[in-house]
């Protein structure tokens, strides 16, 4: 089994901490949505990451989720925004996804 899936994780700033917390409890560490993103109605927050398939599968199935993720975290999940591509590149699904929703990556200056 290899890590074959691309995953583009998109959220808007509003829910950034919820969704870091239950990518916490899947034991995924903290602050995984770390890219800072400008879109035209305000931030978001992004990441990639590389999955099983399987795993995946785990991770999306409504019925584990509701065992795993308190009823409070739940409603930021309808915010959630996800990209897959199955042995794709990486690169080019992080770049399609910020192109699809209008997105740029901010600059923070040091």
């Amino acid at each position: 089994m290899k890590f074959n899936l691309s995953v583009v994780s998109i959220i808007p700033d509003d829910h950034r901490d919820t969704i870091n917390q239950i990518a916490e409890l899947y034991g995924c560490g903290p602050n995984n949505l770390y890219v800072k993103l400008q879109g035209e109605d305000g931030i978001y927050w992004g990441c990639h990451s590389w999955w099983k398939p399987e795993h995946y599968a785990l991770f999306s199935n409504e019925e584990l989720r509701n065992q795993v993720v308190p009823d409070e975290l739940k409603p930021s999940l309808e915010h959630l925004y996800e990209r897959l591509m199955l042995d794709g590149d990486a690169q080019e699904n992080w770049q399609s996804t910020l192109n699809e929703l209008n997105l740029t990556i901010v600059q923070e200056e040091v």
